[in-house]
């Protein structure tokens, strides 16, 4: 029976002329390039810490990309946010808030891409001092806090970065 199937299907490839380029086509086709990330949302009340990313030109969430199992990305994100953002780990504990996946175009790499990301809240017991100004500089990172509203209207995080800011200001 499965060498009948594999014939027939076999006689119907040669009948249609199906070639490389068309499977190179299809494959690119059913690509769905997908960039896991972690988000950290951390606030303030009710304005949320970003940084700028020089690369990128805008301004973002602390974010890491996300390891497969639950309690090494949260160790990765504890190193991250401690290292990267001047904070004691004993000062932050992280919850996990919820997953969102998203198809979007890609402004670096002009075309759609699938991004996955997992949303963690950041409670902070104690803030950094360095943390208390509006803009601020820590590790290599120009910092600063803002609310969605303010992010929404900045057509550069808007453009870029809609769906993770609708995604934070829904769950955090």
């Amino acid at each position: 029976m499965v060498t009948l199937y594999s014939l027939v299907g076999l006689i119907i490839t040669w009948r249609k002329g199906y070639n490389a380029e068309e499977l190179y086509q299809e494959l690119k086709d059913m690509d769905r390039t997908e960039k896991h990330s972690s988000i950290i949302a951390i606030n303030d009340g009710n304005r949320y810490l970003l940084y700028h990313d020089r690369q990128w030109g805008c301004d973002f969430f602390p974010n890491h990309a996300t390891a497969d199992n639950e309690t090494e990305n949260v160790r990765l994100l504890s190193d991250y946010l401690s290292t990267g953002f001047d904070i004691p780990k004993d000062d932050f504990t992280l919850i996990r808030v919820t997953d969102e996946t998203h198809e979007k175009y890609s402004t670096e790499h002009e075309e759609n891409r699938v991004y996955d990301y997992t949303l963690y809240k950041a409670h902070i017991k104690r803030m950094p001092d360095a943390w208390r100004s509006e803009r601020f500089h820590v590790d290599s990172k120009d910092c600063r806090w803002m609310t969605c509203d303010e992010m929404l209207s900045d057509e550069t995080i808007r453009r870029i970065n809609h769906d993770v800011v609708s995604m934070v200001r829904d769950h955090a």
